[in-house]
């Protein structure tokens, strides 16, 4: 059995749960790049990879995103400033359709790169926040609003500019999700 390379200086450099789970995320990413997309999925997904990057520009410099847990007592939440949001599996949030999407629009394994620090919820979680680009994010990542980022928005008057591109990336999603059943 040849054993690729990367699992190897993962094992090395990453905690066990966090390697583990990138050697099982980036074996899925590479099943999902050898898939034949049809066409509706290629443009949905391309679709999905562009509202992402603009859903994170529209977010850009709020701070409700970076301090929800700060000063929580219990790992993985209080670990590292940011949120609750990120606390989660990675499986959970890299579905199989998430990992299809982000696939056919051009994510690859090899740009799933993730911080060497302790794993505190997400693979991809570090001190710094999330150490992916937001167009090779999963799309529930990018999507979700909790109740300090909708009042920071609406403080800020964006919060309906945001919501749209929000429904736009859910109902791009909805379908891309019905091409694959």
């Amino acid at each position: 059995m040849i054993i690729p390379v990367r699992n190897l200086v993962d094992r090395v450099r990453q905690p066990k749960s966090r390697a583990d789970e990138l050697i099982e995320l980036r074996r899925r990413f590479d099943r999902a790049a050898g898939e034949e997309p049809d066409d509706e999925q290629l443009e949905l997904a391309r679709e999905l990879r562009s509202l992402r990057g603009q859903i994170s520009a529209a977010l850009g410099g709020v701070s409700a995103c970076g301090t929800c847990t700060k000063g929580v007592d219990y790992p993985p939440e209080g670990t590292f400033d940011g949120g609750h949001c990120c606390s989660g599996n990675t499986d959970y949030v890299f579905s199989d359709e998430e990992v299809a999407s982000l696939a056919f629009a051009g994510t690859r394994a090899r740009h799933l790169r993730a911080p060497t620090t302790e794993h505190a919820g997400c693979a991809f979680r570090g001190e710094l926040g999330c150490t992916l680009t937001a167009e090779d994010r999963p799309n529930v990542c990018t999507r979700y609003m909790c109740r300090d980022l909708r009042r920071e928005l609406f403080e800020r008057g964006d919060v309906m500019a945001v919501q749209h591109l929000v429904d736009q990336l859910e109902d791009r999603y909805a379908r891309f999700f019905a091409t694959r059943r």
